[in-house]
């Protein structure tokens, strides 16, 4: 069976597109995604390493970095039109977003999601109802017809005395002190010519960013000397106004102090602010901003924890 691929989706490198799958005009997929089995109508956004398996996605749905949607032989997923699905959120085979649903990021949605609903936690659990103003469906042409555009794209230059491990996509305008080490396989994005003049990622001197790790930064990443990263670290300087129907783009920068400790798997989404010193645990989920000294584990503020101490190094 073969896969059927409209000609102006933009689909880049390292990315999986199984037979059998369909992907609408319109549509992004971004840097070692992953689709099998599933339908993508026009104008869907699949962000960098997500995976599909038997999703039938509407028109307009977008789906941040790193989200699982469905597994592989199991019953199909249903996503909207309009849908949003946070970074890092697992979306479980069977169900259903509805149309205009927010999924938030790491969230783990179980059950069936009401149309304009908005969920979070894990497992996922309706927080409110989204109120919108019916302006468009979301669009991604422009900015696909500028990434298109680029002559350098995945390829940004590496700043002097930095060390990368490779095989990852940088594609970000990088810069900061020397010593800063890139494991394998990380990508980077964001560059202060687009949609905002803060986009870009600045890393303090002798920081170490884990293998695997995604940073987003549309919105600005400032990272600081003597910071580490774990692996499979996500942080995401960007988000989305939901108070529309089109989910236009929004600036969220993240600023993250110097010494601090960020555990494997965690995710950073701005905007927010991380104290010198802090330790975030592996795998929690940072919405918020966390205190010098400060520890924080959890999902999200209602459901997680933040502390001051000085425990750690």
């Amino acid at each position: 069976m073969e896969h059927s691929l409209a000609p102006s989706a933009l689909i880049e490198d390292n990315t999986e597109v199984a037979p059998g799958t369909t992907v609408g005009p319109g549509t992004w997929i971004r840097f070692g995604a992953s689709l099998s089995a599933s339908t993508l109508a026009g104008g869907v956004f699949v962000g960098f390493r997500s995976r599909l398996d038997g999703a039938h996605v509407a028109s307009g749905c977008q789906i941040a970095s790193l989200a699982r949607i469905g597994r592989p032989g199991a019953a199909p997923v249903t996503i909207g039109t309009g849908a949003w699905i946070g970074a890092r959120a697992v979306v479980e085979p069977g169900v259903r977003i509805g149309p205009g649903a927010v999924v938030a990021a790491g969230a783990h949605a179980v059950a069936d999601v009401p149309s304009g609903a908005i969920v979070v936690g894990r497992p996922a659990r309706v927080l409110r109802r989204r109120e919108f103003t019916e302006d468009a469906a979301p669009d991604f042409t422009a900015i696909i017809e500028r990434v298109r555009a680029r002559g350098d794209a995945g390829r940004a230059p590496l700043p002097a005395h930095w060390i990368s491990r490779g095989g990852g996509f940088l594609d970000a305008a990088l810069s900061g002190g020397p010593g800063v080490s890139l494991a394998a396989e990380v990508i980077t994005m964001g560059r202060p010519d687009g949609p905002s003049s803060r986009g870009g990622i600045r890393i303090g001197a002798r920081s170490r960013i884990g293998a695997r790790s995604i940073l987003e930064g549309s919105g600005g990443i400032d990272i600081g000397p003597e910071t580490d990263l774990g692996d499979g670290v996500l942080v995401v300087s960007s988000g989305h106004d939901l108070g529309r129907r089109s989910l236009p783009w929004q600036e969220g920068p993240v600023r993250i102090g110097a010494a601090v400790r960020v555990g494997a798997g965690a995710t950073i989404v701005g905007p927010c602010r991380l104290g010198d010193r802090a330790v975030v645990a592996p795998d929690s989920v940072v919405v918020h901003d966390v205190p010098a000294d400060g520890f924080t584990v959890g999902v999200t503020p209602s459901a997680g924890q933040t502390r001051q101490t000085r425990s750690h190094p």
